[in-house]
């Protein structure tokens, strides 16, 4: 009987194994592909059956050709809850979707832009001011990928479809509608309370009574008109460079915002209306600049989340919300947000501390 080789055996299963390991990786290989190939057209093929559906197109064509408000006041009079709100959120939460999987890459925006990106520019035309307004009053990242989502869909969009006529201040994009206190937020009373401090449940005013009742708070901040001067501080902004509140009040007067941080749905809102009317502060000779406790690091996310277009300052230490006379109006040790005017000798002219609705937004500041 032949003798065996056993070296020789070995060698041969050792290429018959890796050519099997081999073979096994290249079937995983394309199973995984296969399997990645049908979930990406599950998912396309499901966009298109909800942008073709009769619902989708219906609230659509609505809001392209059939709203009839463009400003705040209006939108609240057709009803809360009534077929124009839940149009806007049907569409643009779908819109809202699909710049969600284009920014992680899990759709080819090739595939779907050139069907829905006309019409998704086109709707944006026409609900753009009630967004910005929603985000100021309900939720203050509303469709922030269906937005980052139209630089992409222009190429596809018809000039003048759905575009409002001839209101400049209404089409213009970034435009803000002023926020309106006749309209009634449709909260849960007991739930503001706990929450913010004060009794959401009282009637609103009218936009007189309103601005007076903004100005007039400044009796129940710490600080009053021809208050105290501002200490003049050192604090690091988001990237950590040091800042003294005097140099923001070098050219004129300077609108401190004191925001708890970017955990504070409230707090976002009112950064966002001032960062939307930046440029009427800039034109009107006034710097606007936000302080937070927190950390740089969570103050650097905070300016580039809501793409800030001012300076924000970490008061980590608190110097400034003692200084300001801040500290322990919600909670014992804790700064109370806050809006200060302040001249150019760091003079208090004007503050109120920030409670929701008795925030004081970029409307009435500039007023």
């Amino acid at each position: 009987m032949p003798s065996i080789d056993w070296q020789v055996a070995a060698a041969i299963a050792t290429v018959i194994s890796t050519v099997a390991f081999a073979a096994s990786a290249i079937v995983v290989v394309v199973q995984l592909r296969q399997a990645a190939r049908e979930r990406y057209f599950s998912v396309t093929a499901h966009l298109f059956e909800i942008w073709q559906s009769p619902e989708f197109q219906h609230d659509q064509l609505f809001l392209l050709h059939k709203l009839p408000s463009h400003n705040w006041e209006d939108f609240c009079a057709l009803g809360r809850g009534e077929h124009p709100e839940r149009a806007i959120h049907r569409v643009g939460g779908f819109y809202d979707r699909v710049g969600n999987l284009v920014r992680h890459n899990l759709i080819h925006k090739e595939d779907i832009l050139p069907t829905i990106g006309g019409y998704a520019v086109a709707v944006w035309y026409r609900i753009e001011p009630l967004v910005k307004e929603l985000r100021l009053r309900e939720n203050a990242v509303l469709f922030q990928n269906y937005e980052s989502l139209l630089p992409e869909c222009r190429e596809c969009y018809a000039p003048g479809i759905g575009h409002p006529a001839t209101d400049d201040a209404a089409s213009a994009i970034g435009a803000t509608i002023a926020i309106p206190p006749v309209c009634e937020l449709e909260e849960n009373p007991a739930e503001s309370r706990s929450m913010n401090g004060f009794d959401s449940s009282q009637p609103r005013t009218s936009v007189d009574e309103s601005t007076a009742r903004t100005i007039d708070m400044t009796t129940e901040s710490p600080l009053k008109g021809n208050g105290p001067v501002a200490p003049d501080l050192s604090l690091p902004d988001s990237d950590g460079i040091p800042h003294r509140l005097s140099e923001f009040t070098a050219s004129g007067p300077a609108v401190l915002v004191y925001a708890r941080g970017a955990w504070c749905p409230f707090c976002l809102r009112q950064l966002s209306d001032y960062a939307d009317r930046y440029g009427e502060f800039k034109g009107s000779g006034i710097e606007v600049v936000a302080l937070s406790p927190e950390s740089q690091r969570k103050s650097r996310r905070l300016r580039t989340g809501l793409k800030l277009p001012f300076t924000v300052l970490s008061d980590s230490k608190f110097e400034a919300a003692k200084g300001l006379g801040l500290m322990g109006h919600e909670k014992a040790g804790v700064p109370t947000p806050a809006t200060l005017l302040l001249d150019a000798q760091r003079g208090v002219r004007l503050s109120t501390l920030n409670q929701a609705e008795k925030s004081l937004v970029a409307r009435d500041t500039l007023a």
